[in-house]
């Protein structure tokens, strides 16, 4: 029931605890939060808001009204940070990294078929290696690690449980029933990441955009939305040419989530069954064992190589037949049983001494691919070219990369960390001639040394990074130009208050008295005082923009090393370059990566404050469909954009209008669920009020091809574009908000969209308060003109008459 928290005045309600009616009529102001998971209390200042509609993860709540329309808010929030299971999301990070490359193309690339087929091509291939290079490093922690080579010396891991299961009789003399032990890992990961997958579409992807089936209920007068019971269009997934956000099956992810994931649990299998069937024959080989049942071998390598073959054709292409995937997972499952048959019927043998027979060569094969499908990806960016005010350059690459180098510096970190638990692990470039007296375990030096360059040269290069930009930010707060600018305007444009003249305190006037004074004298040298203060502020919010720059250089930097150090080891036998120093400090960084991950983790369960930290990573990076790497975290918009579309056509087959207030990430939702045209009423009547938007700083940076100023001003009430148009749009932003910022370009049109509001408001304080201070990102809220805007646009649009548009036949055109 609605308790304001500023207000205890009686609010009309039914007795008991029966809920009282939403009334939809009139003006609704509809207010969306952003990052964070904001909770519908802290966003309607209401101590227990009125749950009208949706679910506990993510629902609209209702406050008391205010005078001449209705407040609500929609809460999504749930989707990203409130559940405790949430967190453990992060261990999917470089998938969400790789499903956000693909949505980085450049415009040209979009509209280009042949160049965007590539494009799709190639970042769904090497999103579908990333995945292979996570099973590489479970199949060599739990094969070769654990199965081969702690299981085969008697005093490795004896109290460790369940390792010390090796040591049973049944398999402490057969090599491939340990390997095949060992399989157990990579197969336990493939199972859990289609557990993820599959039981995240259900509840995320499933629901569908538009308004009920027309029938004898509707409202009189009212414009019916698209019936659910006549075929619609077909839908072919996001991730086409051409195809932007105004698409209306856009966000109908479902059936290409499915057919992606069938074809990536399908390949997890294949090569499960490959590196299992090829290790323990070659186990055989080596130790001049005979090998029983070689059919099943060859059966299970044929099969596998054929669903890998398979899964790579199918995964470039646009759409997926049913019966393909349902035939490949069936000929990898089967691949998988003839592979562990095999190994089960082997006899007993001694083993070789070292590394797992055959997993060298499997390694290279599988980080060979990997990068050659970076490079391949960087190929087909190429020819799109590039445009100011986008993502530096080479976006789909750099994201891709960092992406392989997440995931292969936390996996290999915590494969030796494991290994560790049950022996010494040693990166010994040349092996001992027989085994030594001591249990070792062995690893290939150049995956232990390159986890060295792959912490070491990142970090440098971060210290770089900050270090120009703590330059960079005591300058600004030195620069006497722009402080006295900041002096200039505040002088001009904030007069002193009429209320309590003489508690009035203005900082200039504070700050001119003290500066008579020698030590001001040193302070303005230092760049010390309010104007400084805020000088700084206005730099620090064009840091992020400096950022690609950084993860750019990591990216070409990484990979030219990383291709030179795999040629060099695996071509020429040579190891990576180094000193004791630099492998020492690599060591111990990458050793403080799975305890850091542990410890994020587990405060991110228990504290709902920390997980909200921690969701505003997801509230970014899952935000698209998971149209190129099915196994990333859930895409929250393929449910809040449709529920938000719903709301409003509700709302307006109810006779209401409605004053959308949106604040950061919830202008991205806005701004999507309001260029779909065919998810719209013919005759709605919308204003939007957006603050502190990304739209352009972010999305129009990182993706220009679906958030570029000639999608987005198609929205404009001035110029845009016929049955998408808003009745009318106002976008504030400060010059301090590190994330928000203008949607269009100075001096072009729509001029009257982006309105710049001061920050701080005013240089005036109260005696004994301390001194304004920047509100950067959050400041919006409490701003008396942003809600004097929503004031007058609920006035607006309440005034305006009901204007049919042009049918939908007519206006048919991809966004």
């Amino acid at each position: 029931m609605p308790l304001q928290r500023y207000d205890t005045s009686p609010i009309p309600r039914p007795s008991g605890l029966v809920p009282p009616a939403a009334d939809l009529t009139g003006i609704t102001e509809l207010r969306l939060h952003g990052v964070g998971g904001t909770t519908p209390e802290d966003l309607l200042a209401d101590a227990a808001p009125q749950h009208v509609s949706g679910d506990r993860i993510a629902g609209f709540y209702r406050t008391a009204d205010l005078p001449g329309r209705h407040v609500e808010a929609y809460s999504w929030g749930g989707m990203t940070s409130r559940s405790g299971a949430r967190v453990l999301w992060l261990l999917l990070f470089p998938f969400a990294l790789a499903n956000v490359a693909g949505w980085m193309c450049s415009p040209q690339t979009h509209r280009r078929p042949a160049l965007f087929r590539l494009h799709r091509a190639a970042v769904r291939w090497a999103a579908l290696g990333l995945t292979l290079n996570l099973l590489l490093v479970a199949a060599m922690t739990g094969m070769e690690l654990l199965g081969y080579q702690c299981g085969g010396q008697s005093g490795c891991a004896d109290d460790a449980w369940p390792v010390r299961l090796l040591h049973d009789p049944l398999l402490a003399g057969h090599p491939a029933r340990r390997i095949l032990a060992g399989a157990l890992v990579p197969l336990a990961m493939v199972v859990l990441l289609a557990v993820l997958a599959l039981r995240t579409i259900s509840r995320y992807e499933a629901a569908s955009p538009g308004a009920p089936a027309t029938g004898p209920a509707s409202s009189e007068g009212a414009t019916a939305g698209p019936s659910t019971a006549e075929p619609g269009p077909k839908v072919r997934g996001a991730a086409r040419c051409g195809i932007g956000l105004g698409d209306p099956g856009f966000w109908d992810g479902r059936r290409g989530a499915l057919e992606q994931g069938y074809l990536h649990i399908a390949a997890g299998l294949a090569f499960v069954a490959l590196v299992l069937g090829h290790t323990v024959r070659e186990t055989a080989r080596l130790a001049g064992a005979p090998v029983h049942a070689p059919v099943l071998a060859r059966v299970a390598l044929a099969l596998a190589v054929l669903v890998l073959v398979g899964a790579l054709v199918f995964v470039a292409a646009q759409r997926c037949p049913a019966p393909v995937a349902a035939v490949l997972l069936g000929a990898a499952g089967s691949a998988v049983c003839c592979a562990g048959w095999f190994a089960a019927v082997q006899p007993a043998y001694p083993q070789s001494f070292g590394y797992l027979p055959g997993m060298r060569a499997v390694a290279g094969l599988t980080l060979g691919g990997v990068l050659g499908t970076l490079l391949l990806v960087l190929a087909a960016v190429l020819p799109g070219g590039w445009r100011r005010g986008t993502f530096v350059i080479f976006g789909p690459f750099v994201a891709l990369t960092l992406s392989v180098f997440a995931l292969n510096v936390v996996l290999i970190s915590l494969m030796t960390r494991i290994a560790a638990v049950t022996a010494e692990v040693s990166t010994r470039v040349h092996l001992p001639d027989a085994p030594p007296e001591r249990v070792e375990l062995y690893l290939y030096p150049v995956l232990g040394r390159l986890v060295h360059y792959l912490t070491l040269f990142p970090l440098a290069l971060i210290l770089l990074f900050a270090a120009y930009e703590l330059v960079s930010y005591w300058r600004a707060g030195a620069d006497r130009a722009e402080r006295e600018r900041i002096r200039a305007w505040y002088r001009e444009h904030s007069p002193r208050p009429r209320t309590e003249p003489r508690w009035q305190r203005s900082s200039l006037t504070d700050e001119a008295r003290r500066r008579q004074r020698t030590v001001r004298l040193w302070q303005a040298m230092l760049g010390r005082g309010w104007e400084a203060r805020i000088a700084r502020a206005r730099r620090f919010a064009r840091m992020p923009h400096d950022v690609d720059k950084l993860l750019t250089a990591i990216a070409a930097i990484g990979t030219v090393l990383l291709v030179v150090l795999q040629v060099r080891y695996w071509v020429f036998g040579k190891l990576p370059w180094g000193t004791q120093w630099t492998f020492t400090l690599g060591s111990y960084l990458a050793a403080g990566i799975p305890v850091l991950i542990i410890l994020v983790l587990r405060r991110g369960w228990r504290d709902l404050h920390s997980r909200r930290r921690i969701g505003v990573l997801w509230d970014v990076l899952t935000f698209w469909p998971r149209a190129y790497h099915p196994l990333a975290p859930p895409s929250y918009a393929e449910r809040a954009v449709p529920e938000l579309q719903q709301r409003l056509w509700r709302i307006h087959d109810s006779g209401g209008r409605v004053v959308l207030a949106a604040h950061s990430q919830g202008t991205v939702l806005a701004a999507a669920a309001l260029l779909q045209r065919d998810n719209r009423p013919d005759d709605d009547v919308v204003a939007l009020v957006t603050f502190g938007s990304p739209l352009s700083t972010l999305y129009g940076w990182a993706f220009p091809a679906y958030f570029g100023e000639r999608v987005l001003g198609r929205l404009a009430p001035t110029g845009g574009a016929p049955g998408v148009a808003l009745h009318a749009w106002r976008n504030f932003y400060y010059r301090t908000d590190y994330i928000g910022g203008r949607i269009f370009t100075a001096g072009r049109p729509p001029a009257e969209v982006d309105v710049e509001l001061p920050d701080p408001v005013s240089n005036w304080y109260v005696h004994g308060q301390p001194a304004p201070a920047a509100a950067r990102h959050s400041g919006y809220w409490v701003d008396p003109a942003v809600w004097r805007a929503v004031d007058d646009l609920a006035e607006a649009v309440g005034a305006v008459r009901r204007v049919p548009r042009q049918g939908r036949s007519a206006l048919h055109e991809e966004a």
